[in-house]
């Protein structure tokens, strides 16, 4: 990828630039999902049906995750001019190939052990930060069937999806513009691991989260690199949310224990 004639100053900044815009987008579209939902509360509406935990939650995903891609893709686009074509955002192949299938469960198990590696150094080297936080993701109490569907949906699909958009599709496509493939790995990489490392008030930082997700993204940055494509990435994280959801949903219920 043909980088622009700029200073070294200037490519590091724009890319700085764009890794801040996408977790300011990302914290934006929280916070204004949380005051419509706050407005809504005092002002006493009410929605035409009921939503329990679950639904809402799958809901205001949906609602965070769109307001982010338009508000990070769109506000630039339209106050700046920076058109995105559908090759720089990783989709200028519209279905997964077989090479990608083929690479996503190589690169998930290389993920993993490469995690188990990196938990450990950083127990050593790190040891007062607890690296066994269960990490939060909700969908508490789920009692039926739809439910599960539910938290199927937005964990396992619509996540992967949109992360790997917003991650390895839009901001690497802007910040390899000005950076080398291992720096736009690394970067990216970086910013979606300490995405993880809140869970929300109250909650302990999940430092081990953060790192799982970072070598994670590692791996799948290298993807975006090697295929020109978020497909095998997509086909990585959803591998990886799977068996997670597997683990702490399944499991249970056919009486495995695989989350302490």
């Amino acid at each position: 990828m043909r980088q622009p004639k700029l200073s070294l100053r200037r490519r590091v900044s724009y890319g700085l630039l764009f890794a801040g815009w996408t977790v300011v987008s990302f914290v934006f579209a929280q916070l204004f999902v949380l005051a419509v939902l706050w407005v809504g509360a005092k002002l006493g509406l009410t929605l035409p049906f009921v939503l329990n935990e679950t639904v809402l939650q799958t809901t205001v995903s949906i609602v965070v995750y769109l307001v982010t891609i338009v508000t990070a893709v769109g506000v630039p686009w339209k106050l700046l001019g920076q058109r995105l074509s559908w090759g720089d955002v990783g989709l200028a192949q519209q279905l997964p190939r077989w090479r990608d299938i083929g690479l996503a469960p190589v690169a998930f198990v290389a993920a993993l052990v490469v995690t188990g590696i990196a938990m450990y150094v950083a127990s050593l080297v790190i040891p007062g930060v607890d690296l066994e936080t269960k990490q939060q993701v909700g969908f508490e109490n789920i009692t039926q069937r739809y439910e599960m569907l539910l938290a199927f949906f937005t964990l396992v699909v619509l996540a992967p999806i949109c992360e790997e958009f917003l991650f390895r599709g839009y901001l690497y496509g802007r910040v390899r513009k000005y950076y080398s493939a291992l720096w736009a790995v690394v970067l990216t990489s970086l910013v979606f691991g300490l995405m993880h490392v809140y869970a929300g008030p109250g909650m302990p930082l999940q430092w081990n989260v953060m790192i799982a997700t970072t070598v994670l993204a590692l791996f799948i940055g290298a993807l975006r690199e090697y295929t020109g494509s978020i497909w095998a990435g997509i086909l990585v994280h959803m591998l990886k949310n799977g068996v997670a959801f597997f683990a702490l949903f399944i499991a249970p219920l056919l009486g495995i224990s695989l989350v302490q």
